[in-house]
């Protein structure tokens, strides 16, 4: 009787696990994302330890971030050019060797800010690439009806990495410092790197013969603002990302001013990690289009709304709850558009418009990072919650008048369309 309930519902919410060289990825992700977050905790941590400025804070977030506004249209056409596998092991390779440096400078007692922000912008730089590479790939290793689920799925480990991440090196934090976290970290990218090695499907995009780089990154540029799904989604994905998505900053000075410990940012991007992971699965056995519009519609508006309890939020536990509040609707709504977009993509040109993706994603993440860690010196830190969360609850509302994206969420338009 059991297994006649328990099977279908794996089947729903697991098909694409069936797949072997996506079980890989899908762990070298976790790892991988595991160490990004847990490395954004630490390194915010250790600043405010160092300078008790939260704008440095900010810098350092932003530093690990931009590199997601510059470098994505490159790995995007390397992602199109060469073996995605391979770019993806080298992406992780170079992280480690990062993240390394960092700890030998830490336990050394070595790592100036400067120094710290430097090799930030050395990882976010390489995690452009990884990230890039990933997405190009998960489309290749499952079949097109498999395809919304093993991207929500990819989105498990991203946003679930938030929990692991930070719970992974709490031991380390708490006993050993930040530099035996740093250490940790480099531990999590020697497993996503054995994991992407064992990957035996090899995949590249297809360039326009004789084209250069950016005529090609013209090419998918052009394609992407043409398609007036793809033109809408991205603005949305852009705000969403801008206002609900950039507390990086945010957390370890709401652990000071609010909690009166900034350790417990750590704590709290746990909580968004929970959420997420509850969020992610809740929909990833979706696969009516017009339910999916309108999980975009009510994720959206609730991502705003959940920030309010965080900003009123005066104790642990109702931070915590505004924390998981927030990664659960966020992740959901970041699954269920960043399936969109993979969907509606041409496969040969699919590395380039997932550039141009995490350049929407990464550059407003890291823009806003670092005006919140400014913003939250002048006017407060619950403020700037107030102010983002209403400010992005009002236009999803007013999204609706809106046509491409009021047929979107009422599932009148063919998303997602088959995969290319």
């Amino acid at each position: 009787m059991i297994s006649t309930k328990v099977k279908p519902t794996l089947s729903r919410y697991g098909n694409s696990l069936r797949y072997r060289d996506f079980r890989w990825v899908m762990l070298g992700s976790l790892g991988g994302q595991s160490a990004y977050w847990a490395l954004i905790i630490a390194r915010g941590v250790l600043v405010l330890e160092m300078t008790g400025s939260s704008a440095l804070v900010g810098v350092a977030t932003f530093a690990a971030m931009v590199p997601r506004f510059l470098m994505p249209p490159v790995a995007g056409y390397l992602a199109d050019r060469f073996d995605r596998r391979t770019v993806l092991v080298v992406a992780y390779v170079l992280q480690f060797f990062n993240v390394l440096a960092l700890a030998g400078l830490a336990f050394a007692d070595l790592l100036t800010v400067g120094i710290l922000i430097a090799l930030s912008l050395l990882n976010g730089t390489f995690r452009a690439f990884q990230m890039t590479a990933t997405q190009a790939l998960v489309p290749n290793l499952v079949s097109k009806d498999d395809l919304l689920n093993a991207i929500a799925l990819n989105q498990l480990s991203l946003q679930g990495a938030r929990l692991v991440g930070p719970a992974l090196i709490a031991p380390a934090l708490f006993l050993g410092g930040t530099s035996a976290a740093f250490l940790a970290c480099a531990v999590l990218y020697v497993l996503s790197i054995v994991c992407v090695t064992a990957i035996h499907t090899r995949s590249t995009g297809a360039l326009t013969k004789g084209a250069g780089m950016l005529q090609s990154l013209v090419e998918a540029g052009t394609y992407s603002w043409s398609d007036p799904q793809l033109r809408v989604l991205f603005i949305l994905i852009a705000l969403h990302c801008a206002m609900t998505m950039s507390f990086e900053t945010i957390l370890p000075v709401l652990s000071q001013e609010v909690l009166s410990n900034p350790e417990n940012a750590n704590t709290l991007m746990m909580a968004v990690g929970g959420g997420a992971l509850i969020g992610v699965l809740a929909i990833s056995g979706t696969r009516k289009a017009n339910s999916r519009g309108m999980i975009l519609l009510i994720t959206g508006a609730l991502s705003g709304a959940s920030m309010l309890i965080l900003a009123m939020a005066r104790d642990l536990p109702t931070s915590m709850l505004g924390a998981g509040a927030m990664g659960a609707t966020q992740a959901a709504f970041m699954a269920i558009a960043g399936a969109m977009v993979q969907s509606l993509a041409p496969d040969a040109m699919r590395g380039r418009i997932t550039g141009f993706s995490h350049i929407i994603i990464g550059g407003t993440m890291a823009v806003l990072n670092l005006v919140n860690g400014f913003a939250a010196d002048a006017i407060g830190v619950s403020n700037v919650l107030w102010i983002l969360g209403l400010g992005f609850t009002a236009i999803v509302v007013a999204s609706l008048a809106i046509g491409p994206l009021r047929n979107i969420y009422r599932g009148v338009a063919p998303v997602p369309a088959a995969a290319g």
